[in-house]
């Protein structure tokens, strides 16, 4: 009586088992479709990846980065410039070897009595002269500070009076030492109670201090 089978370990035509394989069997077929899905699936992976971890990294990673600033001289506190009540543009370098590219305007006014009591005796007021709209530079007028870009508008006090600005004019931090005036970073404002205050962080023109919209965007670099 003929075999009709290999025995154990043959295939049914007397070859060993997994000796070879029909390329168009539907076995075949499924080891292919499973190969070229975890293929694509692992290409897919490494490319999401490569466009997703430079982008994660862009957005948060100037909340992780530190900053390079210094205590920079504007002269002595009593330079006979600075009116007492109004404000007088000063350019200082930001950093000390940063040439014209560091170089900043701030507007400085020795607070009179009256000004002092408004922001607990400090006696200087040191406001940045870029608008909180898209960044022009700001010009000291008869009534406070206007932006000759967009319209702009703003009182004594940095506070936006008309235009598109988001919020107050910023503020930059000083120490006075050995009777001398030191500028040092600059800081994002909001108008509360109708005073200026003094935030302890800083956002780029157009991102507000106060609200949900404050926490959509990470303080960059300054």
């Amino acid at each position: 009586m003929a075999e009709t089978s290999g025995g154990p370990g043959h295939a049914p035509d007397g070859h060993p088992a997994g000796a070879h394989t029909d390329p168009y069997s539907a076995r075949a077929a499924v080891s292919r479709a499973k190969f070229l899905t975890g293929a694509t699936i692992g290409l897919g992976a490494v490319i999401g990846a490569a466009i997703a971890i430079p982008s994660i990294g862009f957005v948060l990673g100037p909340s992780f980065s530190g900053e390079d600033w210094y205590w920079v001289s504007l002269g002595p506190v009593e330079n006979p410039d600075w009116t007492e009540g109004k404000y007088v543009p000063v350019v200082f370098t930001r950093e000390p070897s940063g040439g014209n590219l560091a170089r900043r305007v701030a507007f400085v006014r020795r607070n009179n009595a009256e000004q002092a009591s408004m922001y607990n005796g400090d006696q200087f007021t040191i406001t940045a002269n870029t608008c909180m709209h898209l960044g022009c530079p700001v010009v000291s007028t008869n009534v406070g500070f206007g932006c000759p870009c967009h319209g702009g508008q703003y009182d004594t006090e940095g506070r936006r009076t008309a235009g598109p600005p988001a919020r107050p004019l910023n503020r930059f931090e000083y120490t006075i030492e050995d009777n001398t005036l030191f500028i040092g970073r600059v800081f994002a404002t909001k108008e509360q109670n109708g005073q200026v205050v003094v935030t302890d962080i800083w956002k780029p023109p157009g991102q507000q201090t106060t609200g949900l919209l404050s926490y959509l965007y990470p303080p960059p670099p300054r």
